[in-house]
């Protein structure tokens, strides 16, 4: 394009249709083509004297530069393409982005295609992707396959694809052969606007990278799987939650569900080779404890790079397209699951739609919570390994309304306590301690009703004297229900600490051993109004370093039971405790090893 330095309005619009012109004839992307590699090939075509000039053509701005993964400004480009493309057609197709972000979250995903379609500073989209922070490298130079080039030349021309610049691909996927490596740089950094198209670099230029033949087949498998990920256009498919669950429990997981991470890694390494793995910037030290797979298996919120997810599935032999957890590998099966209410009319029917998982503290083993229509609230330690898991109630977390009912009724008639149990599924210890529930919920709401006539009854009085009809709202006197509340919560710590297992104390716990939906609610709401309550309860919950003493205390005596003598590691195990302890912890333990010994 030729520069005019003094621009008159004729030559102003002759300027201006010679842009629209060549605007008109940005050429089509082909399929897996680099955007980086489409404006090269209109580089050459509109015969602009420089690269900058192609720049503001596309663009309208100069600050956009020549990147190759993960371009930006990329709104400015659809509009002066007036909507020859979208920007999600080009993120989609035409750039990395679907390959970094197959395991990322839909937010951070939104975020990055915000920068990309806006703008930002240079590095930013990358610093977001994590890549600045990664030991992974990018590639130096870009990389073809030569019958990639051949068929190309034959059908179109030559472009440089997108397959062929992910990390830690060296083959290509759809030939198997190696790829060969160009001279044109692949970071931009230090020419931010030289567009190289393939046809013009051509295919002679090359280097060809040694590499042993024992990686063949795990380098197919990257290149492969990540030509997939390239291919899925950003669907998030967040997987990671539970390579955990993955993991064979006879040879990588205790009985506790820890992760035997040394033997886990060895093997690891064993499969890859660690010249394999510092290839691929993939490195595991052996001595520690914090290296990628530890945080990987462990699921931590941190980005890990997708070339060491292909690296953990494949170590799995698996393949991604068919790597999912959800709803395929649920810990607890696909819903509904049964109701174990034995009171209901649905009982052991498959009625329950909800199923909360979560994890076990002290064994990080997964926690399903059920919730049934009844009421009825029922969680076991999984996952489930057979039919019969399913119905299995590990602990009740609530009986309900309909399994209260059945109590109230079995209690105005002459059955016996253990005939009681039997039929309401639980054990006579639970029916004792749910009637004592029901019997100071009730003594309480007959007092409320006698307060509520009394009011009532002064009020008609009023009334028949002719005074105001216009009801008055009833104040709170929240005096007397902290008194009430105060005998109901010491009753039912006092009652938590008579339990046969040691259950933490907490607000929640207090407020869900009462029995009663309106009670727990005067309790978790209202706890600023009843200081004598309020107070008790801040004396009595457990924090973490506390409930653990109270568990040491209890295995002690469980093992002096049945043992006749403590052992520090039995301790440990049935206390549900691992090392390192917090020191008030510690500081039990000691005690209690020394006592014994």
């Amino acid at each position: 394009m030729i520069i005019i330095h003094k621009v008159g309005k004729t030559s102003n619009r002759i300027l201006f249709e010679r842009v629209i012109l060549l605007l008109a004839h940005f050429p089509t992307l082909y399929k897996d083509e680099l955007l980086y590699s489409g404006i090269a090939r209109y580089h050459v075509n509109s015969g602009n004297r420089t690269q900058r000039q192609t720049i503001e053509d596309l663009f309208g701005k100069r600050l956009a530069c020549a990147t190759v993964d993960l371009p930006s400004h990329l709104t400015c480009l659809t509009d002066n393409l007036n909507g020859q493309y979208t920007t999600d057609q080009i993120i989609n197709d035409h750039t990395l982005l679907p390959y970094y972000t197959y395991f990322m979250k839909q937010w951070k995903i939104h975020k990055v295609h915000s920068l990309m379609e806006d703008g930002s500073k240079q590095g930013e989209v990358h610093a977001s992707l994590g890549l600045l922070a990664s030991s992974i490298k990018l590639p130096v130079k870009l990389r073809f396959c030569s019958e990639c080039y051949k068929t190309d030349s034959e059908i179109c021309e030559p472009y440089w694809h997108r397959c062929h610049q992910l990390p830690g691909v060296f083959i290509c996927p759809l030939h198997r052969s190696n790829l060969k490596v160009s001279r044109v740089e692949y970071s931009t950094l230090h020419h931010k606007f030289s567009f190289v198209p393939l046809a013009m670099h051509g295919e002679s230029d090359y280097t060809e990278p040694v590499i042993d033949a024992n990686w063949l087949d795990h380098l197919a498998f990257i290149a492969v799987q990540s030509n997939f990920l390239l291919q899925s256009q950003s669907k998030s498919k967040e997987e990671t939650a539970s390579y955990k669950i993955m993991l064979p429990k006879e040879r990588y997981q205790t009985v506790g569900g820890r992760v035997r991470f040394n033997r886990l890694i060895q093997d690891f390494r064993n499969i890859y080779t660690d010249k394999l793995l510092e290839y691929l910037d993939c490195g595991i030290n052996s001595n520690s404890t914090d290296t990628w797979l530890h945080k990987i298996i462990r699921n931590q919120e941190e980005i890990t790079h997708p070339l060491r997810h292909l690296l953990t599935i494949g170590f799995f032999d698996k393949f991604v397209g068919g790597f999912s957890f959800t709803p395929h590998n649920h810990p607890f099966g696909n819903g509904p699951w049964p109701c174990l209410n034995k009171v209901a009319g649905h009982y052991n029917q498959s009625v329950v739609e909800k199923c909360i998982v979560t994890r076990c503290s002290t064994t990080s083993k997964p926690v399903g919570t059920f919730h049934c229509s009844c009421g009825f609230v029922y969680s076991r330690r999984g996952p489930d390994t057979c039919d019969e898991d399913r119905n299995r109630i590990g602990r009740t977390k609530a009986f309900g309304p309909v399994w209260y009912d059945k109590l109230r009724r079995l209690n105005k008639t002459n059955t016996s306590l253990r005939q009681k149990a039997k039929i309401l599924g639980v054990d006579p210890g639970t029916v004792k301690t749910q009637t004592e529930h029901l019997d100071t919920y009730k003594a309480i709401l007959q007092k409320t009703r006698s307060e509520s006539l009394t009011t009532r009854s002064r009020r008609n009085g009023n009334n028949e004297k002719g005074c105001s009809l216009t009801r008055v709202k009833r104040k709170v006197d929240w005096n007397q229900r902290d008194e009430n509340l105060y005998d109901v919560v010491v009753k039912t710590v006092e009652q938590m600490k008579r339990l046969p297992n040691p259950q933490r104390i907490s607000l929640a716990s207090i407020a869900r051993h009462t029995d009663s939906g309106q009670l727990k609610h005067k309790l978790v709401k209202n706890l600023n109004k009843l200081p004598k309550t309020n107070e008790f309860i801040k004396k009595h919950v457990d924090t973490t370093e506390t409930f653990q003493v109270r568990r040491l205390i209890w295995a002690a005596s469980k093992l002096n039971e049945t043992e006749g003598k403590v052992m520090g590691w039995r301790l440990l195990k049935l206390a549900g405790l691992n090392h390192p302890l917090k020191k008030m912890v510690k500081d039990k333990f000691m005690e209690i090893v020394e006592y014994q010994s």
